[in-house]
């Protein structure tokens, strides 16, 4: 099992990990955050794509909220 996070990287052997901005470790690609100091999975920060609703029309056909001058 991979940690969700890797904290204090530069004082560890992920420290190369800074300069190339991630590393893969058993498998699993990580990305580097220089706020943090920290290592955090690849696959948690990507968030899923929102469905989009289409626009509410009115009964004329035109859409709501927009000027139609």
């Amino acid at each position: 099992m991979t940690p969700d996070k890797i904290h204090h990287v530069s004082q560890t052997q992920f420290s190369i990990a800074r300069f190339y901005g991630g590393i893969t470790f058993n498998g699993v690609h990580y990305v580097y955050n220089p706020v943090e100091d920290s290592l955090t999975r690849a696959d948690l920060l990507k968030k899923p794509k929102a469905k989009r609703r289409p626009k509410a029309k009115n009964e004329t056909g035109e859409l709501f909220g927009g000027d139609n001058a």
